[in-house]
């Protein structure tokens, strides 16, 4: 929030909705686009390029080299090095990454944009309640699919259960970390400010290390999380940059239905 309420500052008092339209009129137009952002996202694998395709499997070989050589030392050194400043340290980083965190703040603006008659915040809080969404979609099927045992069960960082559905062999990938990069992500593009870009993803850091630090992920686990949220905040983010810039020209209706670009990506500071 301190992040936000500092950009409108910088920003300016975003200008109010454009024309005269309802509640009624703008609900209904966000649950279409809502609809729409979910197909563009969960289709967008079809429309891969080669650059795509080489950016999935850097991923893929940095969390499986983790698997190898780097799961367990980051473990027995997170369990060896516990303090009470650590446990305090962490605690910001589990409610960041909490399943309701990303709901709470993200319908907060929602509304707060609806009442106002804001646009910037309602389109704010509706790209974090989709990146929040998309991406835990995707790693609630994956964590299912997989069913990788937590580290505090001691079976080993490479026991896969597949289709599981207790929550203990659900580690793979960190939902925590997912929600954590999706939002930053989504808030980045939207904010479009160096240093909240940086504070952002630095909080989703303190994330990363409270999955590991209490036990709960391995840091391959976290790596897939970082890289689904952070793919999918930055798309959203995109896709509700270009649907307000369409709004305030009054050409919504031409926008381009090309396929979002879900791994090609770039962050600058």
């Amino acid at each position: 929030m301190f992040f936000l309420l500092c950009s409108l500052f910088f920003h300016g008092i975003p200008s109010a909705e454009a024309g005269n339209r309802s509640t009624g009129d703008i609900l209904e137009d966000d649950v279409a686009r809502f609809a729409h952002d979910f197909r563009s996202i969960f289709s967008s694998p079809a429309h891969f390029d080669g650059s795509d395709w080489m950016t999935v499997f850097a991923v893929a070989g940095t969390a499986t080299a983790a698997v190898l050589w780097v799961d367990d030392p980051v473990r027995e050194y997170m369990l060896e090095n516990r303090s009470g400043f650590m446990d305090d340290l962490v605690s910001v980083g589990d409610y960041y990454g909490k399943l309701s965190t990303g709901y709470y703040l993200g319908s907060t603006l929602y509304v707060a944009g609806i009442v106002s008659e804001d646009e910037w915040v309602r389109y704010t809080g509706r790209a974090v309640l989709e990146a929040h969404t998309f991406s835990l979609l995707i790693t609630g099927i994956l964590k299912a699919v997989t069913g990788r045992s937590r580290p505090y069960l001691f079976e080993g960082n490479k026991q896969f259960n597949w289709f599981e559905k207790e929550n203990s062999r659900w580690s793979f990938p960190s939902g925590h970390t997912t929600a954590a990069f999706a939002i930053s992500s989504a808030l980045s593009r939207r904010i479009d400010r160096p240093w909240a870009t940086a504070g952002l993803y630095a909080l989703s850091g303190i994330t990363v290390l409270d999955r590991i630090y209490d036990d709960k992920h391995w840091l391959s686990d976290t790596i897939i999380g970082a890289a689904i949220g952070t793919a999918v905040g930055l798309a959203v983010g995109k896709m509700i940059n270009e649907e307000e810039a369409k709004r305030k020209k009054g050409g919504l209706e031409s926008l381009n239905e090309r396929p979002v670009e879900l791994v090609h990506f770039s962050l600058s500071f």
